[in-house]
């Protein structure tokens, strides 16, 4: 392809791209996708016992 050609076909691309997320909503987070998260989040180390295995145990 043409460099106008790329530049046209990248524009219109990008101009597609913006026209999509400006038109459509967005969904909002409910509440199975945060308690998704919630699962899989880290937990608090200062809320927890310590492991006493090594791999999981600080150096």
């Amino acid at each position: 392809m043409r460099t106008p050609r790329c530049l046209l076909l990248a524009a219109l691309i990008a101009g597609l791209g913006l026209a999509l997320r400006l038109g459509l909503p967005v969904a909002p987070v409910d509440a199975p996708f945060r308690a998704v998260l919630q699962a899989y989040a880290t937990p608090d180390p200062s809320a927890a016992d310590p492991s006493n295995t090594a791999e999981t145990s600080a150096p």
